[in-house]
């Protein structure tokens, strides 16, 4: 995997890891827009997987804790509060369904 690639996939995670943050700590702000977010990021990285099979699941591990860091960092400073959440499982970031209640 390229140089680009790895940074492309990167952002994806972090961005992923930065709307399910914010989900998670500020429940009473959820937004579409989070929601979206954290779709479009995961669609990305799984196009970003069909067209690298290089880009395994291996891979996103190996840049995990580096982008969890980096999202946990925006996620403070964008939602001007600290958070207690230290860590995201693989079900958290990738599996895991993240609905707003119909309104």
């Amino acid at each position: 995997m390229g140089r680009r690639d790895r940074r492309a996939t990167a952002s994806h995670l972090i961005i992923l890891m930065l709307h399910i943050i914010k989900w998670k700590t500020q429940t009473a702000k959820r937004t579409r827009s989070w929601k979206r977010s954290i779709d479009n990021a995961r669609r990305e990285i799984q196009r970003l997987q069909d067209k690298m099979p290089s880009l395994n699941n291996t891979l996103l591990q190996a840049i995990w804790q580096e982008s969890f860091h980096e999202a946990r960092e925006i996620a403070e400073i964008e939602m001007q509060q600290a958070t207690d959440i230290t860590s995201l499982t693989w079900q958290e970031v990738f599996e895991d369904e993240y609905n707003l209640p119909f309104s």
